[in-house]
């Protein structure tokens, strides 16, 4: 069931891996079938290394398991993956990484501010979202409010959760992300972060305009 869209999200959560977004099971990764409402999701704590394609878990957009090869344990944010997904019909897939510029400004709690043309890769907005207990409602609410109008959110205290419409394209903005944060850190350590010199809101509609239409 779904075999084809469980290799792309292993091979993608393997490249995550080999970026050093996340580490030894660490992270999470999905992508639904719009048409059958059905979506992989990668098992809680395992090495992309250590399973294959077949062993990731199969679930309904409610959350129940059709599918589950190995009798692993669903990722620990299953609930943030299923909330995001039904709030976001423009998207089907959520990877949600852990790397260290991101997790930086989860730390500080300070947006990373769109200060390179990159950051439009993934909407120009990269909110941080409030702290909630992990695998929580709470946490899978709070991750859909920071979404609003944009395709990455960063997770006070955790991580970086960010969409696509493939789960290349949500990681490709995770990786972009994390470029626009080490950019936002390097250069707010010669002139503070308050005077990094940001696209403002109305350059941010003017050039996302710009770019849909080019």
């Amino acid at each position: 069931m779904l075999l084809e869209l469980k290799k792309e999200v292993l091979r993608v959560s393997r490249l995550a891996e080999d970026s050093g977004l996340c580490h030894h099971g660490g992270g999470n990764f999905s992508m639904v079938d719009r048409e059958l409402n059905q979506l992989a999701i990668t098992p809680h704590a395992e090495s992309r290394y250590a399973i294959e394609a077949e062993d990731l878990i199969v679930m309904d957009i409610d959350g129940n398991i059709l599918e589950n090869r190995k009798n692993l344990s669903p990722s620990s944010e299953t609930v943030v993956h299923l909330e995001v997904l039904k709030a976001r019909p423009d998207i089907t897939a959520v990877c949600h990484t852990h790397a260290r510029y991101s997790a930086t400004f989860a730390v500080i709690n300070k947006p990373v501010k769109p200060v390179i043309c990159e950051a439009f890769m993934y909407g120009a907005v990269c909110r941080v979202a409030p702290f909630e207990l992990p695998g929580t409602i709470e946490l899978a609410r709070s991750a859909v409010a920071g979404l609003a109008g944009t395709q990455a959110v960063i997770l006070q205290k955790h991580g970086l959760l960010t969409i696509g419409r493939s789960i290349y394209e949500a990681f490709l903005k995770a990786v972009y992300v994390e470029d626009v944060a080490e950019v936002c850190l390097r250069a707010a350590s010669v002139v503070g972060y308050d005077n990094l010199d940001a696209f403002n809101d109305e350059e941010i509609v003017k050039i996302s305009r710009h770019l849909k239409a080019s």
